[in-house]
């Protein structure tokens, strides 16, 4: 805490006992800090007490009309649920993996050695082409369409936040060096599709640069991506492209899954969705239902969100809160996590919360989240969410430091960072790094914790890293002084 980098820094920390609730280390409690992504705490938790952290998303299919036989002369529809995976992630097996070990894909264009999931971001699409199928449907002489109303798009810092997901929204372009510096990389699309194609400019670098990979879309053809840059030799590296038009992304894969389960559609794969096609939101009947898939728990979705702190996840968490209130704008759900956090005790002067991710000026004090923290484990869903939670050396972003230390496995808690680029020195500004959860001490006691650092400056964006190890090993050398009380 006395480092080189933190000379000029604050330290907010507040560590109180499990039993009695009695302070044990405390500095600048009742002080605003930046909250950051320690915000998620706030979003997920009120899901999970609003919304059930067992309960799940349907998402169906419907026909516009009855099929001739085997044609189908209307329209094939989508209608999305809100679903963070639609299938993907394990989530036919009641799942939401994400990468361990490395950053999860999600964040690929901002941190680098980010990898991707290991399971199929189509499995879900295919589930629902397939069901298609089996309804004795061959052919659509109609349109595909997606509708997605359940709630006005949200535009957030890392892009557009819809109700339907295929892929994260995310075309993932994994990059293979050559065998030499100089030598053009190949490039792999996930998902393979005829979405986008690839104009490949990127070359091999030196053995100790870095990747610097760029996308862009043709400013004539939005379906054409430039991809620029280079990359080290070894092992491919990953970026990824943000889906502006999450529905008209969602239609075409889902075609290209209905001619695989070999189901003809008329339709043109690659035009854009016809929103103003879809018919009257409460004319949907069930005898035209043609298909349907089970979402994740939300248990799982928000242990994603909270392992991985998804920004994107966690904004369409708060516009799940919007819609169950019965509003269709994101912003709507904001009351219900202001409620909860009342419900737990805490003073509203204490705390400002502005969306689901944690965008500035989010902010509370130690002392508040602490009451959070301890109203969230007398919860039905309390295990559900201590559970999802990073945790040292073993899961999210917690996994990648602490593997060798003595507390491994027993710091739980959410991250939050906020960072920025010095211009023209390469230095890392952090304007806060926090980390806030539960201290495994022993005899199945949890103490509870917030550790975070604000103003703190770095020679070089790597950083980033650095600081994540500091301030989790300040709370590992908090827990292995308490256990060993």
């Amino acid at each position: 805490m006395s480092g080189e980098p933190y000379a000029a820094a604050r330290w907010s920390v507040l560590v109180t006992d499990p039993g009695d609730g009695r302070v044990i280390y405390s500095n600048l409690a009742d002080e605003f800090f930046f909250l950051a992504s320690l915000s998620k705490e706030f979003t997920v938790s009120t899901v999970y007490s609003e919304l059930d952290a067992s309960s799940t998303l349907t998402t169906p299919v419907y026909s516009s009309a009855d099929a001739d036989g085997e044609t189908l002369s209307g329209d094939l529809i989508l209608v999305a649920s809100g679903d963070l995976a639609l299938g993907g992630r394990g989530a036919l097996e009641g799942q939401f993996n994400f990468t361990q070990g490395a950053v999860d894909h999600v964040y690929a264009d901002a941190i680098p050695g980010a990898r991707l999931p290991e399971d199929d971001p189509l499995a879900g699409l295919d589930s629902l082409a397939q069901q298609v199928a089996d309804s004795g449907i061959t052919t659509v002489d109609g349109d595909v369409l997606i509708d997605a109303r359940l709630w006005e798009v949200l535009d957030a810092q890392e892009g557009p936040v819809p109700p339907i997901f295929v892929n994260d929204n995310l075309l993932d372009i994994e990059v293979t060096p050559g065998g030499a510096p100089g030598e053009s990389a190949s490039l792999r699309m996930v998902p393979d599709t005829a979405a986008f194609t690839l104009e490949n400019s990127v070359e091999t670098g030196e053995d100790d640069s870095d990747a610097q990979l760029q996308v862009s879309a043709d400013p004539d053809d939005p379906r054409v991506l430039h991809v620029t840059g280079t990359v080290p030799p070894g092992d491919p590296s990953l970026t990824v492209y943000r889906i502006p038009d999450a529905e008209s992304w969602a239609r075409t894969l889902f075609i290209e899954a209905l001619e695989r389960a070999g189901v003809s559609v008329s339709a043109d794969v690659l035009a854009d969705n016809d929103a103003a096609a879809l018919p009257d939101p409460d004319s949907y009947a069930d005898d035209r239902r043609v298909a349907s898939i089970e979402s994740a728990p939300l248990g799982e979705m928000g242990g994603m969100i909270l392992a991985t702190s998804y920004n994107t996840g966690a904004n369409a968490f708060l516009c799940l809160l919007a819609a169950d209130a019965g509003s269709t704008d994101c912003d709507d759900g904001l009351p219900a996590i202001r409620a909860l956090a009342e419900s737990a005790g805490i003073d509203p002067a204490r705390v400002v919360l502005v969306d689901g991710q944690g965008g500035d000026p989010a902010s509370a004090t130690p002392e508040a989240v602490i009451q959070l923290l301890d109203f969230i484990q007398d919860q039905p869903w309390g295990g559900t969410f201590i559970e999802g939670l990073p945790n040292l050396g073993e899961r999210g972003s917690l996994g990648i430091t602490g593997q060798d230390s003595p507390a491994r496995g027993k710091v739980r808690g959410k991250t939050g960072t906020k960072v920025g680029g010095v211009p023209g020195t390469g230095e890392l500004f952090l304007t806060v790094q926090g980390l806030a959860g539960y201290l495994d001490v022993g005899d199945g006691r949890n103490a509870l914790f917030v550790v975070a650092v604000s103003n703190a400056l770095f020679p070089s964006m790597d950083g980033i890293f650095q600081v994540n190890d500091d301030v989790a090993a300040v709370a590992a050398a908090i827990q292995q002084e308490l256990e060993n009380q």
